[in-house]
């Protein structure tokens, strides 16, 4: 009796165990087949390839085919060997298996990473203001950082993102100082992120309004005078 129970009791644990396998592995595939279906690049925007030839053959010419390379507005980039070739459409870990096939003839075993490159823009008081392609993962600070920082007179108070002529995103100060990441932040590709010039109020500059304002009174009394 004791005996049957226990037999019971494995053939239940063994049927809860392969329920969940298939479970499990259900879900895995749709989880799979999403994140294929994900595009990770647009036009305009650019990738970055980090290559490495592991098991390279002796009688096998050295070639790096890592860089960075921009998306043309059809969804292509130009790549060395293979020419032009797709990569709307994918994202980094379809688009590598892709590259891989594509440069089996020339490589023994290529280890490929892809990184997407979004645009944006840096307006205002920036030492080397300008558009910028970067990884959507580096922080406000760093992207900044690259554009030579903010000058003496920039307003951090002021940062704001801009997208498609209307202000989506303001007060960025605070994820300026606490580094934040372009994507914690919501910044898109294409989106403008600018900055105002701080409005000082200098001794001689109230001084030249003291002057302005006693000018204008001089000649209104000059005036009056003459009538």
């Amino acid at each position: 009796m004791i005996r049957k129970k226990k037999n019971t009791f494995t053939w239940f644990t063994l049927f809860l165990i392969l329920l969940f396998s298939i479970i499990f592995e259900s879900v895995l595939g749709t989880l799979s087949a999403q994140s294929l279906k994900k595009n990770e690049f647009y036009p305009g925007d650019a990738l970055l390839i980090t290559f490495v030839d592991i098991y390279k053959e002796g009688n096998k010419k050295s070639f790096d085919i890592g860089g960075e390379y921009k998306i043309d507005t059809r969804g292509y980039i130009m790549m060395p060997l293979i020419g032009s070739l797709k990569v709307i459409g994918y994202n980094r870990l379809t688009l590598a298996e892709k590259i891989k096939k594509e440069y089996k003839a020339y490589f023994t075993e290529p280890y490929i990473t892809i990184l997407p490159l979004i645009r944006v823009t840096l307006m205002g008081p920036f030492f080397r203001p300008g558009s910028y392609r970067v990884d959507r993962d580096v922080s406000l600070w760093d992207l900044i950082d690259r554009a030579g920082g903010p000058r003496d007179n920039c307003n951090l108070n002021s940062i704001k993102v801009v997208r498609d002529n209307k202000v989506v995103i303001k007060n960025l100060l605070a994820s300026f100082e606490k580094a934040h990441s372009l994507a914690e932040i919501g910044i898109e590709s294409g989106d403008q992120i600018k900055a105002k010039r701080k409005t000082e109020y200098t001794v001689r500059l109230m001084l030249d309004y003291i002057r302005f304002a006693m000018s204008i009174v001089s000649m209104y009394l000059i005036i009056r005078q003459y009538r």
